[in-house]
């Protein structure tokens, strides 16, 4: 029995398979074993396998149909055996002392059930591109709700074991998924050393990044409705300020956008949306308390010192809150929701309010990742602020407060802050993110709004 198994589940990898599997083959650290499962390829990757039908350490499953990535490493995990275990893609590589490195550090850490290390991205043929650091776990960061990639991650197998594996309904970001609950019970850490080699090539599954956001929302949801029934569940109140003064079209709250005044959108989402138990619009202006009440939200005027230009939202928040103390309701969360975002749908605000929850944050905001090219003018003119772009969902990205969605624990709501001292984030995409904040933001709502009616009428 070797103290490291390491796993790899591989589909149609065989221009990447032998430096994978060879980059095992050549680790510093000898108390290992290798178990493959090919995932029923289609290529010549069972060709390359029968390479290493002689080496005892090497165990490789072949798979009779396309089960999947998920259900392919729950195979080989059941094959464990070992202390600890370590996935590796059939097309990264590692560092020839990445198996040393972590397993000392598990070794030297009881209180440690996962270790995790740096990276190279490299390209389809193997050249460096880019040093990825991650950021130091409780030291840089606090907030957990950035996982690790897959590869090189060294885990405790009892974890795996008490954890029941990786999530088959997921056909990707399984590691999200096992991440969101492994961080409930265990404790990880990681090293600063780049100890493996991330291929960024056309088949990588991680470029498709609407897929990505799509099912980390279902694993929230899925988590949630597993460790929350619903009784347990907290009560989660939506705010909607609005006021009728906007330079834009006079009452914007009103303004018609396909069929429909603008109001109408961010509250027939918010009633939709399950997590929310009430859903209140806060106006100074009665033509929007009736309009609001018409479409189902429930109504709290404000004074109308509160509705003024540049005022801080607070003021608007700490009125409702205390409009529904009187009546007896207290909620665990608040959500603020503008109408003036749209576009944002009802897994939006599920996702917030699940961050929350999962987390153990004291307010969550929606963003969307910023991946332009951004300057600053120094002594010779234009210089990038970053060297390179922030692109990717797997590392530190730049983000861009969307404007649509503020969630905070109410405990931490204060007059003169609504977010809390430990901040995460959801991401949307950039159709989700439309905010109108001038004519030509106005203009792309309409246009999106209209072609969106436009299919509706189509089914």
């Amino acid at each position: 029995m070797a103290k490291v198994n390491v796993i790899m589940a591989t589909r149609n990898n065989a221009p990447y398979l032998k430096q994978s599997v060879d980059s095992v083959l050549k680790q510093t650290y000898t108390d290992w074993n290798l178990i493959i499962v090919d995932d029923a390829s289609t290529d010549e990757s069972q060709d390359i396998l029968r390479e290493y039908n002689a080496d005892p350490r090497i165990k490789v499953i072949h798979n009779t149909e396309n089960f999947g990535l998920t259900r392919s490493c729950n195979i080989a995990l059941r094959e464990c055996d070992g202390d600890y275990v370590m996935r590796l893609d059939g097309d990264d590589f590692l560092d020839e002392n990445a198996i040393a490195v972590l397993a000392m550090i598990l070794d030297r850490k009881p209180d440690i059930d996962l270790v995790d290390c740096d990276h190279f991205l490299v390209s389809e043929h193997g050249d460096v591109l880019e040093y990825v650091r991650r950021q130091k776990l409780h030291e840089e960061v606090e907030v957990l709700d950035l996982p690790p990639i897959s590869t090189a991650v060294m885990i405790k197998r009892r974890c795996y074991e008490a954890l029941n594996g990786y999530n088959e309904d997921l056909l990707c970001q399984d590691t999200y998924d096992f991440w969101m609950r492994f961080i409930q019970q265990f404790r990880a850490y990681n090293v600063n050393l780049p100890l493996w080699y991330y291929r960024q090539h056309a088949g990588t599954l991680t470029t498709n990044k609407e897929r990505i956001l799509e099912t980390r929302r279902r694993a929230k949801k899925s988590y949630i409705e597993q460790n929350y029934p619903p009784e347990t569940r907290p009560k989660a109140l939506a705010i909607i300020p609005m006021r009728a003064r906007s330079s834009l079209r006079g009452n914007l709250a009103l303004y018609e956008i396909a069929g429909q005044p603008l109001i109408a959108y961010v509250i027939c989402t918010a009633l939709a949306t399950k997590s929310l138990d009430r859903v209140i619009l806060s106006t100074e202006d009665d033509q929007i308390a009736g309009a609001a009440r018409e479409l189902g939200a429930e109504v709290i005027m404000r004074p109308a010192k509160l509705a003024r230009p540049k005022t801080p939202i607070e003021g608007t928040i700490m009125f409702v809150l205390s409009e529904l103390a009187k009546e007896g309701y207290e909620p665990d969360i608040v959500a603020i929701l503008h109408a003036i975002s749209p576009m944002m749908k009802t897994s939006n605000i599920e996702e917030a309010i699940d961050s929350l929850l999962i987390y153990h944050t004291d307010s969550v905001i929606s963003v969307v990742p910023d991946d332009t090219l951004h300057y600053t003018h120094d002594k010779y003119g234009l210089t990038p602020l970053f060297r390179k772009r922030k692109v990717r969902l797997e590392r530190e990205e730049l983000y861009e407060e969307n404007g649509a969605i503020y969630v905070s624990r109410r405990e931490v709501i204060r007059p003169e802050s609504f977010l809390g001292e430990t901040v995460g984030h959801v991401v949307m995409t950039p159709e989700e993110s439309v905010h109108i904040d001038s004519e030509f933001d106005l203009w792309i709502a309409e246009r999106m709004l209209e072609e969106k009616k436009g299919k509706q009428s189509l089914r």
